[in-house]
């Protein structure tokens, strides 16, 4: 039972391997060019959106992210107010945009998510 268990997180850790990438963008794409003729950025976040595939909460974290770096030069490097700041504006506790500023943004990295 162990052995199984050792699997299981074996296969969670596992990152995607590139070609499962490389083939999943040539499906996004035939499905989004049915869609739509002349896709933007917005249709293709939408599409992935509706599909599943991108996660809302995700779209939320990159938005704190990126805004953490906005506000930290208008908050001259203090990082109290800007956690502060991004609670309030999402709505969430300090803690929890503490949380997904530190971790989350190694999520954006390709070698976290891709195995080449």
């Amino acid at each position: 039972m162990l052995w199984l268990k050792q699997a299981l997180a074996n296969n969670m850790a596992r990152q995607n391997k590139v070609n499962v990438v490389y083939d999943y963008i040539d499906i996004a794409e035939q499905e989004i060019s049915k869609r739509w003729h002349d896709p933007t950025v917005k249709d293709i976040l939408r599409h992935l959106i509706e599909r599943g595939i991108v996660e809302p909460k995700r779209l939320r974290n990159y938005m704190i992210i990126y805004d953490f770096d906005v506000m930290l030069k208008y908050n001259d490097g203090s990082r109290t107010h800007t956690f502060m700041d991004l609670s309030i504006k999402y709505d969430i506790s300090e803690r929890q945009a503490q949380s997904i500023v530190y971790k989350e943004r190694k999520k954006e990295m390709t070698n976290m998510n891709i195995t080449y």
